[in-house]
């Protein structure tokens, strides 16, 4: 009897886990929609950017962002490194 007990358990323990790894693939895809609110100092604002924004002040990053050199020092080809002669 105790091991029927542990087999439903397990098989319980193992559709909670396929079923989450589903729904993150879903979601990855894009058919499952997750939007998320942005908090600034003053208010929550819907933010749905793409392109460059302007910004007056100062901007805090809680988190790692990523730059590519490419993308800094532009796409013509040109590049300057410190001591490069």
């Amino acid at each position: 009897m105790e091991t029927k007990g542990k087999n439903i358990s397990l098989k319980a323990i193992l559709i909670a886990i396929g079923l989450g790894i589903w729904v993150i693939v879903l979601q990855n895809a894009g058919i499952i929609p997750t939007k998320q609110n942005v908090y600034v100092k003053g208010g929550y604002i819907d933010a749905d950017i793409n392109g460059t924004v302007d910004v007056r002040g100062s901007v805090d990053v809680d988190n790692t962002v990523s730059v590519s050199i490419d993308e800094v020092l532009g796409r013509d080809g040109k590049k300057y490194y410190y001591n490069n002669r």
